[in-house]
C-alpha cells in the first residue's frame, strides 16, 4: 500500500501488488534505493537473479522519466517471461483543472472531455483510444481513456504502449489527479487493461 502526498487539504493513497516496486523517484536516492529494491525482490524470488542488471535498468528508467515528468508517485513491475522481461509502471501527477473550470460545478469531468479525443483503428495494427466518463469508487466521477498508442519518450525512439489515463477532479479546488498506467507489452494489452483498471480502483482521496 502507499499514501501519496497532500494536494491541498486532500491527500491519496493507492496500492499495488506485492511484486510491483514502489520507487523513489527523486535523483539524489534513486540509484541506491533500486539497487535494495532489486536484492530486496531476488532474495524472494531467486529465479529474477539473471535478470537483475535488465530489471535494475527498467526501474531506473522508469524513475528518471517519472521524475522529468513532474510525478508525485511511481511504482514499477518488471516480471520476468520466457524472452525477457514484463514492465509496466502506474504513475500519479497532480494537474492544473481546465481553464476556466469551476470548482463548485456538480459535473467536474465535463471540462476535462474536450481535452480528450478518442481514436478509431484504421486497421489491426493502427493505434486506438477509447475515452468515458464512469464512477470511480471512493473518489466520484472520473474520465478514463485508455488504448494503444505511439509515444516517443526520446527523440527518434517511437514506443508503442498500452496505456490507461485516468482523470480524477478533485474535490474543492480546479486541480486534477492522473492515474496513468502503461507497459510496452502490446500483445498482452486487455490483460494489462484489467490490471490497469484494478489499480487505478485502489486509488482513494483522503483528508490530509
Amino acid at each position: 500500500m502507499s499514501g501519496g502526498p497532500a494536494l491541498g487539504s486532500v491527500g491519496f493513497s493507492l496500492r499495488v501488488p506485492p511484486n510491483w516496486f514502489e520507487l523513489d523517484v527523486h535523483p539524489a536516492t534513486r540509484e541506491a534505493s533500486i539497487r535494495d529494491l532489486v536484492r530486496d525482490r531476488i532474495a524472494q524470488v531467486p529465479e529474477l537473479q539473471e535478470r537483475r542488471a535488465e530489471i535494475t535498468k527498467l526501474l531506473r528508467d522508469q524513475a528518471a522519466a517519472a521524475w522529468d515528468a513532474g510525478a508525485v508517485y511511481c511504482a514499477g513491475m518488471a516480471e520476468p517471461v520466457m524472452d525477457g522481461v514484463l514492465p509496466a509502471t502506474v504513475t500519479v501527477f497532480l494537474l492544473p483543472g481546465p481553464l476556466g473550470a469551476s470548482s463548485d460545478e456538480p459535473d467536474r469531468t465535463a471540462a476535462l472531455l474536450p481535452m480528450l479525443t478518442p481514436k478509431e483503428p484504421k486497421d489491426e495494427n493502427d493505434t486506438w483510444t477509447r475515452v468515458r466518463v464512469f464512477d470511480l469508487e471512493g473518489c466520484g466521477q472520473a474520465v478514463r481513456t485508455h488504448g494503444v498508442e505511439d509515444l516517443e519518450p526520446e527523440p527518434g525512439k517511437p514506443l508503442r504502449v498500452a496505456q490507461m489515463q485516468t482523470f480524477v477532479p478533485i474535490p474543492d479546488v480546479n486541480r486534477v489527479l492522473l492515474v496513468s498506467c502503461s507497459s510496452p507489452a502490446v500483445a498482452v494489452a486487455e490483460g494489462l487493461f484489467d490490471l490497469f483498471d484494478a489499480l487505478t480502483g485502489t486509488l482513494r482521496l483522503e483528508d490530509s
